[in-house]
C-alpha cells in the first residue's frame, strides 16, 4: 500500500472522476500538525505507518517525528 503525502483541500482529488472529499482524506489520515503530511492511517485499533523501506503497525498512543519538518506529532487515538 502507498500512501499519498499530498494535503488536500477542495472538493475531489484533482482526477476526472468523482471522488468526494471524504473519499480522498478521511479522518483516518494521521497528518503533521505542521505542514500537513501525511505520518500514517488509523486501522482499527492500530496505526499504520509506511516510510519506505519500513512499515509498521503501531498501537495508540503513536508519536512520530515529521520526515517532512521535523515536527514531533502525537494521536492518542483512531
Amino acid at each position: 500500500m502507498m500512501f499519498d503525502d499530498t494535503v488536500r483541500k477542495g472538493s475531489g482529488c484533482g482526477q476526472r472522476h468523482s471522488h468526494h472529499t471524504t473519499e480522498v482524506s478521511s479522518n483516518a489520515d494521521w497528518r503533521c500538525d505542521h505542514c500537513g503530511k501525511l505520518l500514517g492511517k488509523a486501522k482499527g485499533g492500530q496505526m499504520h505507518i509506511l516510510r519506505k523501506p519500513f512499515e509498521l503497525f503501531a498501537s495508540f498512543p503513536v508519536t512520530a517525528r515529521c520526515p517532512g519538518c521535523t515536527r514531533l506529532n502525537l494521536r492518542n487515538s483512531g
